[in-house]
């Protein structure tokens, strides 16, 4: 907690009326303090040093970034999804803790702290993030396609080639092609049409 001893929480939904019943229920809690409410995660001060960071995933284009964190940069705040439909596993684990439009006050203090401990046990790394550039060679990849074709796709080298697979495989941590394939059906990198 910081120095007044209350978690600072950032709160993106663009219902006024979710985001005044969250905030509501969470400022009700000595623990807790909403320091900003926003529509849009593109407002958001960089600057700002948040604790927990309380998001609805609908304002997010799951098309344009591989994962949550990528919106995200620069902070180690706690994320927590606030929904009021059903996601696809895939996109909830990408969060610390999930809180459902019915949770009650109770269970969404609960929610908030066990996102805080998630986060503490699991800290993320900026260097996961993969560059669009990486994005586009995991997908080749994942078709089948060789180096010589990536890199006549992508007019580089081989040897470029070569150096963002290894860069890939550090960051996610997985060194098999079917792992690295699994990985981007999961995150909508490739689609299971793309195998015929």
């Amino acid at each position: 907690m910081n120095k007044e001893n209350r978690y600072r929480i950032v709160l993106i939904e663009p219902s006024e009326i979710v985001a005044a019943g969250i905030a509501s229920i969470i400022e009700r809690h000595p623990d807790f303090v909403i320091e900003q409410t926003l529509a849009n995660p593109d407002y958001l001060r960089t600057n700002s040093n948040y604790d927990i960071i309380i998001i609805n995933p609908a304002v997010i284009d799951y098309n344009d970034r591989l994962d949550i964190r990528s919106y995200f940069t620069g902070t180690d705040a706690a994320i927590v999804a606030l929904t009021n439909s059903s996601y696809e596993e895939s996109v909830l684990r990408q969060y610390d803790e999930c809180i459902g439009i019915y949770d009650n006050a109770p269970r969404i203090v609960q929610k908030l702290r066990n996102a805080m401990e998630q986060n503490a046990q699991n800290p993320k790394n900026e260097l996961n993030e993969l560059s669009s550039r990486e994005r586009d060679i995991l997908a080749a990849v994942a078709k089948g396609k060789t180096n010589k074709e990536i890199a006549d796709e992508f007019n580089i080298s081989i040897y470029t080639v070569i150096s963002h697979r290894r860069n890939i495989s550090q960051k996610l941590g997985i060194n098999s092609i079917p792992g690295l394939t699994v990985y981007a059906i999961m995150n909508k990198l490739v689609d299971m049409s793309d195998f015929g």
